[in-house]
């Protein structure tokens, strides 16, 4: 059974629009263990800038359409806010 591709960087050292950019590049990719790094860190950054997770959530979700779309981010997303999907897409949802 092959195995997913191993691609390791230094998330820490890049800026936050080249980890956007990589995440973007990545999008699809078989390289989920990097992908997942570079959303830590990306939540890492928000975090440390005082960001709350609704705050953080609404960014994400911004330009989603709800439904699929939105089923799909909050996949995406929740694991690595530390929530389920169902709180995520219960705050996204919020007012």
């Amino acid at each position: 059974m092959p195995q997913d591709p191993s691609w390791k960087i230094d998330v820490r050292s890049l800026s936050t629009k080249e980890i956007v950019k990589l995440l973007r590049q990545l999008d699809e990719s078989a390289y989920k263990e990097v992908i997942l790094d570079l959303r830590h860190e990306l939540v890492r950054r928000a975090r440390d800038e005082g960001a709350a997770d609704e705050v953080i959530i609404r960014t994400l979700t911004r330009a989603v359409p709800r439904g699929l779309g939105l089923d799909a981010v909050a996949k995406e997303w929740a694991e690595v806010l530390g929530l389920s999907v169902k709180e995520f897409k219960r705050i996204a949802n919020a007012k």
